[in-house]
């Protein structure tokens, strides 16, 4: 996991389980929520912001079941390790979202 401050009220956050038998057990969730609370609750961010791989349906499911709000789709915006074109989805969270998920 990683996280950086953008603007003093804005924390980009990146996440990436990169042993395969780690993965679909729910573990990056539960890291996700424990970071997510401690921004806000802690350093009082305003706003989380990510972006994943447009072809990395898991992880967009699991940050649209955090709260977060898909803000748009960048086609073709980076080269991966091989030099193929890759896009992206860019996401955001505000506080008070996830406040109101949490409580549904």
């Amino acid at each position: 996991m990683s996280c950086r401050n953008v603007d003093g009220r804005t924390d980009e956050i990146g996440i990436k389980i990169c042993e395969f038998e780690k993965q679909e057990k729910g573990h990056g969730t539960k890291l996700l929520r424990m970071l997510i609370s401690y921004l806000f609750d802690e350093l009082n961010f305003e706003r989380i912001i990510l972006d994943t791989n447009l072809d990395n349906k898991r992880a967009q499911h699991v940050y649209e079941k955090l709260g977060f709000t898909k803000l748009r789709v960048r086609y073709d915006c980076r080269r991966d390790q091989r030099g193929v074109l890759q896009s992206a989805v860019d996401y955001e969270l505000k506080e008070r979202a996830l406040m109101t998920r949490e409580s549904e």
